[in-house]
């Protein structure tokens, strides 16, 4: 069902189509002033609603002295128009809760967000447009109700479902998929829903932009309030939000709303009595808040984040990580009894640490997280980034404060962020330097006149360390390092900005252990733009030490992938699931990089599965459609044979089968009909009488039969050459194929100029008509000078295909006698 059928569907419109109380308060809610007269009987009309909003003005949100009994107290204190605000609230929530929960889908997580979202966006509208706050309440409130509505009425509307715990919850990609689906946005369709329902005088353009975070700044302030507000309560209540990206929206707020940090606090402390409050009030439960980050203070949140970013610039592998974690573990809570598992940055195995009076001792590593040798069974902390684990603390603390307990939880949210950066970057980059300090090759980088600024170790033995305290020019290190000039060619490089590249064998003296030694040295230069800077890479390799075997090796590669690319066959290599690494030259564009699954279909004799499970079986062959670069497809033989040794890759030798295919189509066809005249041969004859026969004989249907010879025909061989004489047999041919109904009546030529047709389900006098039709034919063809005789019968009780033959044999014999060119009925 598309969105436009389901807008106008009446039924589902009434999905969560308001009723008449909710529809009054909004009514109200858009007067400029509203009538506390008209409110009062409106919130009368529900005592369930009465008793809620006054449990909420005697919440600890407003701190009132005096507890509040009826309505009119309650205006008098908080003003008719938060009054209002609170029963729109209490109203809106009711009935989304009872539309949507009985279809099964628990509202809890969405309403927390559509609350925090309300609250926010009424507070902080009441610092930068504080003549808007009711409208910025309402609207914000409202921002969610397509979504609300289509996970009710048509779940299967709203893109990627099944990927989201909340449906209120923004996601990358979400304004794309939504215009792919609808043609809109849920911030534009709730806009439309609302004028649907009857609510057009709320005006709540802001709903449009709700989600517009990197615009903020071009719109008005009651959207830029709802903005913030909206993306507030997805930073304090997501699930998956990222500490770091918490702290930075709360120092974006201060900043945007011109707040000391203290006074952010306050206004955070605000926000989250009344939100739990409102929470209570109406019977939701706050769930797992240590997942949410409202709970803490901006000062818990940033010491804690100043503490994860030691991590970021941590050297020495996994270990220093552990360290650094243990020292604030040990200054911070003061815990001398722990273990921490840590994920490799490399792989899914882990590294156990544990805390000792030395310091820290490393417990395992390389370890599968089920097999790690714990000796903990204290308190435990997930340590996640994105909910993926990447590593656990465990440990004893007699003693520790509840509020201590709730930090060190904190802490480790945002070390889960701090470890998955490290992971990503920093560990990358030494992984990078250890590598590039490994290489047999030496590595330099210049800047673009040709000074060095960074090298490896072997590029410093190349040069000799002695000659770097003398300069830092390349040329010149080399010449003082090696006794040789790189020459014209390097100076053309550097001075010549089209030149990229310089390449250049010399054969120098080397000293290695202080003992000197030939050596024919590859150096090789490139120019490449780094963040807008021009710099040159230097590699340097001494070749000389390339020894005779790997020469062998090289000129072996070369003869066999030579062979293999002279042949007609198809090689290619696929990984464990099909996908294509290698293919012969001729193919290798066509081929690597796709998937031998989807680019063929197995033939119709395959009974196998069609997919990775075929690699089961060490050898097996396959016939199959293979897509090149034709949609069709081209019969190929595939030979696969497992690759030993090979991480579960497999050898496959493709054969192109359609010259094959075609040859046996060409014999089959010639099993079938006549050569020269395209229509069935003699054997066919007497396949298809005897089958047409026995269905007759089955359904009662009558069938004919037309034998005749030519007139005339000898003659025409004898005096115009054989050549005629076969124009003369295929013009005939022509002539019953065009006269005969197909699939129906079956031409064939019996021999030399002999033909005859089987006619089905004809009666006798179908039968002489058509047969008539076909002496004429042939008589006006040919002008007279060929004709036929021939034979006419039907099937009678007890024939056989020969006695039905032999019957209209012998009446051609009698047409013949009559001077020919007539047909004559078997006696």
């Amino acid at each position: 069902m598309s969105l436009d059928e389901i807008l106008e569907s009446p039924r589902l419109m009434m999905k969560l189509s308001f009723p008449p109380v909710m529809l009054q308060l909004m009514e109200e809610a858009s007067k400029t002033e509203p009538d506390f007269a008209v409110l009062g009987e409106i919130i009368s009309m529900d005592p369930v609603l009465s008793t809620t909003i006054l449990t909420l003005v005697n919440s600890p949100f407003y701190g009132l002295s005096q507890e509040v009994s009826d309505l009119k107290r309650a205006a008098v204190v908080l003003g008719t128009r938060e009054l209002l605000n609170l029963a729109v609230t209490v109203s809106y929530h009711k009935h989304i809760s009872s539309k949507i929960e009985d279809d099964g889908y628990k509202v809890y997580n969405d309403w927390m967000l559509t609350v925090w979202g309300a609250i926010a966006a009424q507070l902080i509208a009441s610092r930068i447009c504080p003549e808007q706050v009711d409208k910025v309440y309402l609207c914000c409130l409202l921002k969610d109700i397509s979504l609300l509505f289509l996970r009710s009425a048509a779940p299967k509307e709203i893109p990627d479902l099944a990927k989201l715990d909340s449906v209120a919850m923004s996601y990358p990609g979400q304004v794309e998929a939504e215009n792919d689906s609808w043609g809109m946005t849920h911030g534009d369709l709730s806009q439309l829903l609302l004028a649907r329902w009857k609510m057009s005088n709320l005006d709540c353009s802001p709903l449009r932009n709700h989600h517009c975070m990197d615009e903020i700044d071009s719109f008005d302030l009651p959207t830029q309030a709802i903005i913030l507000a909206t993306r507030w309560a997805e930073m304090e209540l997501g699930n998956d939000s990222k500490p770091f990206n918490v702290l930075q929206f709360e120092m974006q707020l201060q900043s945007t709303l011109h707040m000391e940090e203290d006074v952010l606090e306050d206004f955070r402390a605000l926000c989250r009595t009344k939100f739990q409050s409102m929470l209570s009030t109406l019977g939701i439960e706050e769930g797992d808040i240590e997942r949410h980050f409202y709970k803490h203070s901006i000062k818990s949140l940033q010491s804690n984040y100043f503490l994860s970013l030691e991590l970021l610039t941590a050297e020495g592998g996994v270990k220093s990580i552990a360290q650094i974690m243990g020292r604030h573990i040990r200054l911070n809570w003061d815990m001398t009894e722990w273990e921490l598992a840590l994920k490799s940055p490399h792989t899914d195995s882990f590294h156990l640490f544990q805390a000792s009076s030395s310091g820290l001792i490393k417990v395992a590593g390389s370890c599968v997280q089920n097999s790690l040798p714990w000796t903990m069974r204290g308190g435990s902390i997930d340590i996640t980034s994105r909910n993926i684990l990447l590593g656990q603390f465990r440990y004893v603390a007699k003693g520790l404060a509840q509020e201590e307990k709730k930090n060190l939880k904190l802490y480790f949210k945002f070390i889960g962020q701090a470890y998955e950066h490290y992971c990503a970057k920093q560990h990358l980059i030494e992984d990078r330097a250890a590598i590039l300090e490994a290489l047999p090759l030496g590595v330099a980088s210049l800047d673009i006149s040709g000074m060095l600024f960074d090298m490896n170790e072997e590029m410093g033995r190349f040069l000799g360390r002695d000659a770097l305290t003398v300069t830092k020019s390349f040329s010149d290190l080399f010449q003082t390092g090696l006794s040789a000039d790189l020459g014209k060619g390097w100076r053309d490089f550097l001075e010549n900005e089209n030149k990229d590249s310089f390449s250049k064998i010399m054969c120098v003296v080397l000293r290695k252990d202080g003992l000197p030694r030939d050596a024919c040295l590859y150096i090789s230069a490139s120019k490449q733009n780094k963040g807008g800077d021009q710099l040159i890479t230097v590699v340097m390799e001494d070749i000389r030490e390339i020894s005779e075997s790997q020469i062998q090796a090289l000129k072996q590669r070369d003869f066999l992938e030579g062979l293999v690319d002279s042949m007609r066959d198809i090689v290619f290599t696929v990984d464990i699931r099909g996908n294509i690494n290698y293919a012969s030259a001729r193919f290798s564009k066509i081929f690597i990089g796709r998937n031998l699954f989807e680019i063929a279909k197995p033939g119709e004799t395959f009974t196998g599965v069609w997919g990775p499970e075929l690699f089961g079986q060490k050898k097996s062959v396959v016939e199959v459609l293979l897509k090149r670069t034709d949609t069709a497809g081209r019969p190929f033989e595939l030979v696969i044979s497992q690759l030993s040794g090979r991480d579960g890759k497999h050898l496959i030798v493709a054969r192109d089968l359609t010259h094959i295919r075609r040859l046996e189509d060409k014999l089959k066809r010639q099993a079938v009909f006549d050569g020269l005249t395209d229509i069935y041969n003699h054997t066919q004859f007497n396949s298809l009488l005897g089958r047409e026969i026995t269905r007759s004989n089955r359904t009662g249907r009558p069938i004919g039969l037309l034998f005749f010879d030519l007139d005339g025909f000898k003659a025409v061989n004898d005096t115009e050459g054989h050549l005629a004489g076969d124009d003369v047999l295929r013009s005939v041919a022509k002539i019953l194929k065009a006269e005969l109904r197909a699939g129906m009546d079956f031409p064939c030529r019996y021999g030399g100029d002999e033909f005859a047709v089987i006619v089905t389900e004809v009666r006798p006098e179908a039968l002489e008509k058509i047969s008539g039709r076909i002496r004429l034919r042939i008589e006006n063809k040919f002008l007279g000078k060929v004709t036929i005789s021939g034979g006419l019968t039907l099937l009678q009780d007890g024939d056989t295909p020969v006695s039905m033959l032999n019957r209209a044999d012998k009446a051609v014999y009698e047409a013949k006698g009559l001077g020919g060119n007539v047909l004559v009925w078997a006696k």
